[in-house]
């Protein structure tokens, strides 16, 4: 009975912590994730799914903008990414000067690697993937891999170890605000990357060079939207009062001014060049959108602080890494049948969209309980010993210090 009482213990616990917001978290960042994890599954489902699983005729409804451009949502994903771990780089940063990279990869694979490699091993036992070393390496946006659409994955991995590597390497950089030359620098490097990476691949004898996987999903050609994120962390770092919650604060103008300017600069680049600057226009149309929400306390962004959207945000890594696999199962069978009963595949769109998501959703809650929180709490424990050793450490060398003073 005791063990039973542990597992309906745990099992509480961790429902509650797929619902109960901590006090610490942002609201509006809930509802980017949200958005992101939503908005790629619809784009997936016409464009990856109904392609390779259905003979059938695609439906009208998939001219929608949600299912036409789901797959900006990854961009959406890397504004976050950028943000919430550049808020703990940079305040390393300014706290230490340098940074401790082995902790940080740490930390990150305890979050990163366990539900990734799990679900690959489903994947592969359901065999409706065959994995590469590229996939079980985090290169998958360079080589081929086995894992549909992993390399999004693979570019966040390489991310996570350059930052942290950038930070540690540069101790003569005392001013945080000179990052912001740094990171726009790196943003000029990929525009010249992706001219001569398309001007290689033209010379090679194909027509156009948009739409190949080569030119989206290496990293050093696709990262404006990472770097995005870097910046609004850096910037909240740096300026903290511009992020200070007030009693008096209402609609954001400043927040709504630059999202307005970046519109504009995002229009004149699509205008200008949609091949060089492909990612970099949603870069600054993503990134102003999440700095408004960050700053706004008036009625428009109040839909971004449902309780709702906390549980969608926490099991959206689950949902991203599932779907691939859910949709080539449950869904076939849930379209094939409506269809059959209805003869409408607009129909049948909209059962398997839902039924795809709320499966995703299910089976995102079993692995958030069952693989995803028990390394969390292990990683939970490891931060935990590892500050009690600094602090014992640190406490030693005080009392050392006062005792090589007596007399």
């Amino acid at each position: 009975m005791t063990a039973v009482r542990r597992l309906g213990s745990y099992l509480a616990e961790s429902l509650s912590e797929l619902w109960m917001r901590p006090k610490h978290q942002l609201p509006a960042l809930d509802f980017v994730r949200a958005t992101a994890v939503l908005t790629v599954v619809a784009g997936h489902f016409y464009n990856t799914f109904w392609r390779l699983n259905m003979r059938l005729p695609v439906p009208p409804m998939s001219n929608g903008l949600v299912f036409r451009y789901g797959w900006t949502g990854v961009d959406l994903f890397f504004i976050l990414s950028g943000y919430l771990i550049g808020v703990q780089l940079w305040k390393e940063k300014k706290k230490t000067g340098t940074i401790n990279v082995f902790e940080f990869i740490t930390r990150r694979g305890f979050r990163i690697w366990p539900l990734y490699y799990s679900i690959i091993l489903m994947g592969t036992l359901a065999h409706v993937m065959r994995p590469h070393l590229s996939d079980m390496l985090f290169v998958s946006n360079y080589f081929r891999a086995g894992f549909p659409r992993g390399w999004t994955l693979s570019t966040e991995e390489q991310f996570y170890i350059a930052v942290p590597l950038l930070l540690a390497f540069t101790p003569w950089i005392k001013k945080l605000e000179t990052y912001f030359w740094v990171l726009g620098a790196a943003v000029v490097s990929v525009w010249v990357s992706r001219y001569y990476a398309c001007q290689s691949i033209v010379a090679s004898g194909i027509a156009s060079c948009k739409e190949l996987d080569d030119m989206i999903t290496p990293i050093h050609l696709h990262n404006e939207a990472l770097v995005a994120g870097l910046a609004i962390a850096l910037l909240s770092v740096a300026r903290p009062h511009l992020f200070a919650r007030k009693a008096e604060d209402g609609f954001s103008w400043r927040g709504f001014f630059v999202m307005g300017v970046c519109f504009v600069l995002a229009a004149a680049m699509y205008a200008a060049d949609r091949m060089i600057f492909s990612f970099t226009y949603l870069a600054l149309i993503f990134g102003s959108v999440t700095l408004w929400l960050l700053w706004d306390r008036s009625v428009f962004s109040w839909p971004a602080s449902w309780r709702i959207w906390y549980p969608i945000s926490r099991l959206s890594y689950g949902m991203y890494l599932n779907h691939f696999l859910l949709f080539s199962w449950i869904t076939t069978w849930v379209v094939r049948g409506v269809v059959r009963q209805t003869g409408s595949t607009t129909m049948a769109s909209y059962a398997g969209i839902v039924t795809g998501s709320i499966v995703s959703a299910i089976f995102a809650v079993f692995t958030f309980v069952f693989v995803e929180r028990p390394f969390l709490l292990l990683r939970g424990r490891w931060i935990e010993g590892r500050k009690r050793k600094k602090a014992a450490a640190s406490g030693g060398q005080e009392l050392a210090a006062q005792v090589s003073g007596l007399p």
